[in-house]
């Protein structure tokens, strides 16, 4: 189907680039938003992310699937965002980022001190992702949050599936390093 979207685009159709809009942008977004935690930033570099894919959709060959040349795009552009923003900024996100829900078919408490604690827990994970290094955090958000496999993130950002593997391990061994480090001190 994006084959298809993409030969009438490069024809001239531009209601089939509206629709390959449509088609990514929920998940481009996302992925823009978890990478740089903010929504006003996040909302720029996406349409940046697709100004960039229209001008660049003529040399797009289709070695790739487009949705794996998309990412690599949108990981170019956050990768580039953060770099040129050493400043590290946090931004506690909007409702929605993250729901923090039990898995199915677990309890929920819903009294008041439960859900606060579970809404910290929440905080607390995004704040520690949003402090990994930006090659670790980039291929756990491509993975956990966008569903990506090993390969499609090998292809995604260019390095080899072992690297990715690699990332990932490091990734989440720093996240449990700083969670067992930000719990030690409470009762």
């Amino acid at each position: 189907m994006d084959e298809i979207l993409i030969h009438k685009i490069k024809a001239g159709d531009l209601d089939s680039f509206e629709k390959l809009v449509s088609r990514y942008q929920r998940k481009i977004f996302s992925f823009v938003y978890r990478m740089l935690v903010s929504e006003e930033d996040a909302r720029d570099i996406t349409q940046e992310i697709f100004i960039q894919v229209f001008r660049s959709l003529e040399t797009f060959r289709g070695d790739a699937k487009f949705s794996t040349w998309i990412y690599r795009v949108a990981s170019n552009k956050c990768l580039d965002f953060l770099h040129k923003n050493k400043k590290f900024r946090f931004y506690e996100p909007a409702a929605g980022w993250e729901t923090g829900e039990q898995p199915a078919g677990s309890p929920v408490k819903t009294d008041p001190e439960s859900i606060y604690l579970r809404e910290e827990k929440v905080r607390r994970v995004r704040r520690i992702i949003a402090g990994l290094p930006d090659k670790y955090r980039v291929a756990l958000v491509l993975f956990h949050y966008e569903d990506l496999t090993y390969h499609q993130i090998a292809e995604t950002l260019d390095i080899p599936v072992k690297t990715v593997a690699t990332r990932l391990y490091r990734a989440k061994l720093i996240l449990k390093e700083r969670l067992r480090g930000e719990t030690d001190g409470l009762p």
